[in-house]
């Protein structure tokens, strides 16, 4: 507090020197600029040691199909229906070997061999390397393929077993591989269930001639795991196949079925011959060059693949008739797979093999071959008719008056006499013939 007739000072104030601003102004900016180009440089280090973490390296990856090879291992199921390999059939109009070889070639797998241990028709067509292989020799030829690939420059194998059917992402599997730096890497299912896909070092030998000796089943050291969420089909049994189509129909998987969209659903492929008074009911497919008589039905996912043939009247429901099978008049086949003379009821899983022609027959793969015998059966036919229409005569009875033929019950309406069994209603939800009426 000032005392009385104080005055107030202000503290001395000093000049500053000429420029004094200019200089701290540029001293400021040195230091910012000194900051912001270390900054920079930091910067672009860690950008380069980012590109350097993410650069893209070219591997040549080759695969190899395995089709069959189970021999006496009891872990699978037979992998076979009427003689032939699952793999090698019909999954709405392609085999299923076939389809896996077109995923792999649409992820840039180009050179692909294939050791199958049944033949298929049409394999010397295919962009593969295709070799049938004896069951005895067959896990030494697959031992051998991989030396030559190996030998050829590949730096990474991919085998797959068929077996089932995968739906799975290469690179993602191949990444795996890489980043886990393990000489073996082993596909498993979302719940840890090891698969028949393996990546393998092309300079590991040993290992691929061990895992190859023990039928896929053990390998030489600890491999990596990979963990496939694609959708998988095991193709164990017919019931398998069976469930593909279904699968494909109804688009739970990616596989398309081989034809045009006719209507929704229904996909018939080229060649196929339907007879106008025929009905396809959605979901279903026709397959290439099939044929469907007057009256014949395809309903609930019914499936009838190339070359197949459905006679008059017959209905094919919830089943699949197999490539170059004839199916006879007046069926009903329900549930079922039906090829090579073989029917499987699916409910029950009972397989019984036909006899009778005249149900089910197998049309020959060859074309000319299928030509002779329709041109065989025409000329065994026609004269047969026409010496039935000139000599027979008619064995049909009139009725000598009127009233009693109107006072006649009807057959129709009149219960057959038959003496019912057991084994007769278990055979009739089996396999039935019955009159649909007007189609």
């Amino acid at each position: 507090m000032l005392a009385a007739g104080a005055r107030a000072t202000s503290p001395p104030v000093f000049p500053e020197p000429e420029g004094a601003h200019e200089q701290q102004a540029a001293e400021v900016a040195a230091v910012h600029g000194a900051a912001n180009q270390a900054g920079r440089r930091s910067l672009q280090i860690a950008r380069a040691r980012f590109v350097r973490a993410y650069e893209v390296h070219t591997v040549d990856v080759r695969a190899i199909i395995l089709v069959g090879g189970l021999g006496d291992s009891t872990a699978h199921e037979n992998e076979s229906f009427a003689g032939s390999l699952l793999a090698t059939y019909d999954v709405l109009g392609k085999p299923a070997v076939v389809r896996v070889i077109e995923r792999l070639k649409a992820q840039s797998i180009n050179a692909i061999s294939v050791i199958s241990e049944s033949p298929m028709a049409g394999s010397a067509k295919l962009p593969v390397a295709w070799t049938d292989a004896p069951a005895a020799q067959f896990w030494r030829i697959a031992e051998n393929t991989f030396s030559d690939i190996a030998q050829a420059g590949a730096e990474a194998v991919l085998v797959i077993r068929m077996g089932g059917y995968s739906e799975f992402d290469v690179d993602d599997f191949l990444q795996r591989h890489l980043d886990g730096r393990a000489h073996v890497t082993r596909a498993v299912d979302p719940n840890g269930a090891p698969l028949e896909m393996f990546v393998i070092n092309a300079s590991r030998r040993n290992d691929a001639a061990y895992l190859f000796r023990h039928r896929l089943q053990q390998t030489r050291s600890l491999c990596g795991q990979w963990v496939s969420r694609g959708y998988h089909n095991p193709l164990a049994a017919a019931r398998d196949l069976r469930a593909l189509a279904v699968d494909g129909l109804l688009q739970r998987a990616q596989l398309k079925p081989a034809g045009m969209e006719r209507r929704p659903g229904v996909w018939v492929a080229r060649g196929a011959r339907l007879d106008r008074r025929a009905r396809v009911l959605a979901p279903a497919f026709i397959g290439a060059a099939a044929r469907l008589h007057a009256t014949a039905v395809v309903t609930r996912c019914g499936v009838v693949e190339r070359h197949a043939e459905v006679d008059t009247g017959t209905v094919i429901e919830d089943a699949t008739v197999l490539p170059y099978t004839y199916i006879g008049a007046g069926l009903d086949i329900a549930h079922a797979v039906a090829g090579g003379k073989k029917l499987l009821h699916l409910p029950r899983n009972v397989e019984v093999e036909i006899a009778d022609p005249k149900l089910m027959d197998v049309r020959s793969q060859h074309a000319p071959l299928r030509a002779l015998e329709s041109a065989a059966s025409l000329a065994a036919f026609l004269p047969v008719q026409i010496f039935r229409g000139l000599l027979a005569t008619s064995q049909r009875k009139q009725p000598a008056e009127l009233p009693v033929a109107v006072k006649t019950p009807s057959a129709i309406k009149t219960p057959a006499e038959v003496e019912a069994s057991s084994e007769a209603s278990s055979f009739a939800n089996f396999a039935v013939a019955r009159r649909y009426g007007d189609h």
